[in-house]
């Protein structure tokens, strides 16, 4: 008798039910976009022929509706106010909410009367798309204190209210972190998000401008207690310049590796390097996935990967090179999707989509990255140097 058949008297054995991941804490911008398609030369003074269209968009947002789309419960908390721009983003946020099978609580965080921040107008950003560049035109915008007092509502929400523990907390551009000159406390939103979740869950850093600004001095005790920090090429330099000297990618790669310290660098349409900080002499080179002649617009693309990275390493209070390889090759299909549409958010896919346009790509995980050795990098580095001076 093979021992493999089942017999018509044993029960029949259902599938486990897979849980949903847990969801994400996500903090940054969110935003109304205008943007403008201009094919013509453009020439400034003169009258130009477009095309305009609306889309959402700033970094919280566009983190918060990809990793919904892909089937990521999110917790997202935006510096949006109370008016038609905010409940438009919130009823984009909810729509999407409404097709996974998130914690039921997820419903009760995205209440109105708690999500939008009090006294917040919720900014609008323009994007001009000519030629294969877009300039993107922001608003001046600044949180205040009504945002550092409602980071700390929503932070106790999660874990008293609801009973959440979230499996990552992902930070992108806060405007409000800004140095304005006193009584304004520069950088204090971020390094409250970070000290808060710090050992609760892992932190994945993406700072914007305002908080750039600040150096990296300013930074490095909140970045050591981060699992990953992202930026692209122009922002780490800007970041980590000294006496208006700006470093190599060469020396940004050996401070992060110095530090142990886990960061991605993405360059556009060359790619993104990853660092590990754990042992180990390789750096990963993600591959950009996309031909140029299928790229409509880059924006978003950066918080695309951002999203794709945490969708791979969430609920990991560690991970080793391997995760993060395997991640950064996820992350990059995140990416390119996003080259392939127009404005930041303009259009999330699902986790089947993702899954037909990596087929599409032919971008199985061992291809979409490669490891370069550490002590043969150099060149490497360099030749991207000059891609960027």
């Amino acid at each position: 008798m093979n021992c493999s058949h089942r017999t018509t008297d044993e029960p029949e054995r259902s599938t486990p039910r897979r849980e949903p991941p847990a969801p994400v804490v996500v903090v940054g911008s969110g935003a109304i976009e205008t943007i403008i398609h201009c094919e013509a030369p453009l020439r400034i003074g003169r009258k130009q022929i477009v095309r305009q269209e609306e889309s959402l968009g700033g970094s919280g947002l566009n983190y918060t509706l990809r990793l919904l789309a892909a089937g990521h419960p999110v917790l997202p908390i935006l510096p949006v106010g109370n008016d038609g721009r905010g409940r438009s983003i919130l009823e984009a946020i909810i729509a999407a909410a409404g097709k996974i099978a998130g914690p039921p609580e997820l419903a009760r965080f995205l209440s109105p009367r708690k999500f939008f921040v009090p006294r917040l107008a919720t900014p609008r950003s323009t994007l001009l798309v000519n030629q294969g560049q877009t300039t993107v035109f922001s608003e001046k915008f600044a949180e205040g204190k009504d945002f550092r007092k409602h980071l700390e509502k929503r932070f106790h929400d999660i874990e008293h209210k609801l009973g959440l523990a979230p499996g990552g907390v992902i930070v992108g551009h806060i405007y409000g972190d800004k140095s304005n000159g006193l009584p304004h406390v520069p950088g204090e939103c971020t390094r409250f998000i970070i000290d808060y979740w710090h050992g609760k869950a892992p932190v994945f850093l993406n700072l914007g401008h305002s908080q750039i600004e600040l150096g990296i001095a300013f930074w490095e005790d909140a970045i050591r207690k981060t699992s990953v920090m992202q930026m692209n090429v122009w922002e780490f330099k800007s970041l980590m310049k000294t006496a208006d000297r700006i470093p190599s990618l060469r020396k940004i790669v050996l401070w992060f590796r110095e530090r142990r310290i886990n960061a991605v660098i993405s360059m556009g349409r060359f790619g993104a390097l990853g660092v590990h900080g754990g042992d180990g002499d390789g750096l990963i080179y993600s591959q950009a996935l996309l031909p140029p002649d299928r790229i409509q617009d880059a924006t978003g693309a950066g918080d695309a990967f951002a999203a794709g990275l945490v969708s791979a390493l969430a609920g990991r209070a560690s991970f080793s090179f391997e995760d993060f390889r395997a991640a950064m090759a996820e992350a990059a299909i995140w990416a390119s999707y996003a080259c392939a549409t127009l404005g930041g958010a303009g259009y999330c896919p699902d986790r089947r989509e993702l899954d037909a346009f990596r087929a599409e790509l032919g971008a199985e995980d061992r291809h979409a990255v490669k490891v370069v050795n550490i002590k043969t990098a150099g060149p490497m580095l360099d030749m991207m140097d000059a891609l960027y001076s």
